[in-house]
């Protein structure tokens, strides 16, 4: 990916072939889809050949929220949960949403998770969640800092 990630992609109920690896996620569209607001997410790594039908992107996956916070509003340490949609190739750079998010259910997680040697995620030190929250409420919502 030549851009950072957004945001990153790690565990949930569903598909393990696709929810087992940290991925990172850079948005590169939405969609409206049955009422609802589906991110288009380029991945890093890739999905494995063979874990998904034929015609399913394994560089491209749909992410529709799934909890308090839309997953473009989240914070800097922030976890969310997303529904995980097969986007399939649809040929000549065009990209088509599956009727229902069939891969499953994901965390999300705004900055990239430390994990152990098992591949489970690590809490941050309790003095880093410190320091974290006083830039945070240092800083406005639009990120920049308060007056």
């Amino acid at each position: 990916m030549n851009k950072p990630a957004d945001f990153y992609l790690y565990q949930g109920e569903g598909n393990q072939a696709v929810l087992g690896t940290l991925r990172a996620c850079r948005k590169i569209g939405a969609v409206e889809h049955g009422g609802q607001t589906v991110l288009l997410v380029a991945i890093e790594p890739p999905i494995s050949l063979g874990a998904l039908p034929g015609g399913v992107s394994t560089t491209v996956i749909g992410l529709s929220r799934h909890g308090a916070k839309a997953l473009d509003r989240l914070a800097p340490g922030d976890i969310g949960s997303a529904l995980v949609w097969e986007v399939y190739d649809l040929g000549g750079g065009k990209l088509g949403v599956g009727l229902e998010p069939t891969i499953g259910r994901g965390t999300i997680y705004r900055i990239k998770p430390a994990l152990d040697s098992k591949g489970a995620v690590m809490p941050p030190p309790a003095a880093a969640k410190l320091v974290m929250g006083s830039i945070l409420r240092a800083l406005g919502e639009d990120g920049s800092a308060k007056k």
